[in-house]
C-alpha cells in the first residue's frame, strides 16, 4: 500500500484529521514524533532555527513508517521532501482558506512562526502555490474532519 501524505498550511486540520484515521490505519504524525524526540518545537526554534528543524524534519518524513503522514505546514520547504513523497506516496493537500487557518492558530503558543497576521498571511501566500503544485490530491478544507477523513480513506483504499 503506498504512503498518503497530508500536506497543508498549519491549522488545515491535518492531525485532527489523523487522530481519526488512527483507528484504521497506522498513522505518523511528525510534529508529534519530533516532540518526542527532541522536545517542544519552539525551544527547538530557539536553540537551533529554522534551518535545524527543516534537517531533523527531512529525516522524520524519510524514516516515516506511517500509512498516513501528517506533515508540518513546512514540509514543503525542503525539495528533497517533495521528491521523497511524490516518489513514495500520493500527496494530499488539505486546502483551507486563511481565515479559518488564522483563527484555529492565532493563540497557538506552540507554533513558532506565528508572530503577526501579515506575517503568517504573508507565508500562507508563498506557500499555497507550492502546496498546489506537489500535491496529487486537493480536499476542501472547510468540509467537516468526519467528511475529510471519509475521503482520505476511499484514497487510501483505492492504494491498495
Amino acid at each position: 500500500m503506498g504512503k498518503v501524505y497530508l500536506i497543508g498550511f498549519m491549522g488545515t486540520g491535518k492531525t485532527a484529521i489523523g487522530r481519526s484515521l488512527q483507528t484504521r490505519y497506522r498513522v505518523d504524525e511528525l510534529d508529534e514524533r519530533f516532540v518526542q524526540q527532541h522536545g517542544p518545537i519552539t525551544d527547538f526554534f530557539e536553540r537551533h532555527g529554522e534551518q535545524g528543524f527543516r534537517d531533523r524534519e527531512v529525516e522524520l518524513v524519510r524514516n516515516s513508517e506511517g500509512q498516513v503522514i501528517v506533515t508540518g505546514g513546512g514540509v514543503i520547504e525542503r525539495d528533497e521532501n517533495h521528491t521523497f513523497m511524490k516518489e513514495t506516496g500520493t500527496v494530499v493537500w488539505i486546502d483551507t482558506p486563511f481565515h479559518i487557518v488564522w483563527n484555529r492558530i492565532k493563540t497557538d503558543p506552540s507554533r513558532p512562526l506565528v508572530k503577526s497576521r501579515s506575517t503568517v498571511e504573508k507565508l500562507f501566500r508563498r506557500r499555497r502555490p507550492v502546496y498546489a503544485k506537489l500535491s496529487d490530491i486537493r480536499l476542501d478544507g472547510t468540509k467537516s474532519v468526519r467528511e475529510l477523513v471519509k475521503e482520505i480513506e476511499m484514497i487510501l483504499e483505492e492504494n491498495r
